[in-house]
């Protein structure tokens, strides 16, 4: 079979473009990351007046992601209990709950069962999985 003569063609040129594609000029976007010229050139910058370095946002320690084993209806009512709650008690997101919840426990314990005191002792990571019988 033979095949046509065909042109290979692209899109048409926009309107009111160059002909060639110009790379944009990029001086005012590097101006506004300079730092203000003083009048007198050579007037020495006080450490005060001397430009800092951006101020880094403050790192907090990342949270670790846990798996846990939870009763459907357990779940269920903490998921409603949250859903109603969330503005009331200025939960951020779900894992906020559950951390909320999770530390009330633990100075629940720690009041009931080491007079108040936090619980000491090597943290070890935990047995993993779930039993292997519901009781």
């Amino acid at each position: 079979m033979n095949a046509p003569n065909r042109q290979i063609t692209g899109l048409p040129p926009r309107p009111n473009a160059p002909a060639r594609a110009v790379t944009p000029d990029l001086s005012n976007l590097r101006r506004q990351n300079r730092i203000a010229e003083t009048t007198d050139p050579h007037r020495e910058l006080s450490p005060e007046s001397a430009p800092q370095p951006p101020a880094q946002p403050e790192k907090r320690p990342s949270n670790k992601p846990t798996t846990v084993y939870i009763a459907p209806d357990v779940l269920r009512q903490a998921r409603l209990a949250f859903k109603a709650t969330q503005s009331a008690e200025s939960d951020r997101n779900w894992s906020h709950f559950v951390e909320k919840a999770l530390a009330d426990a633990t100075q629940r314990r720690a009041a009931q069962h080491n007079d108040g005191e936090a619980f000491g002792g090597e943290d070890t990571p935990l047995p993993p999985g779930r039993p292997l019988a519901d009781d």
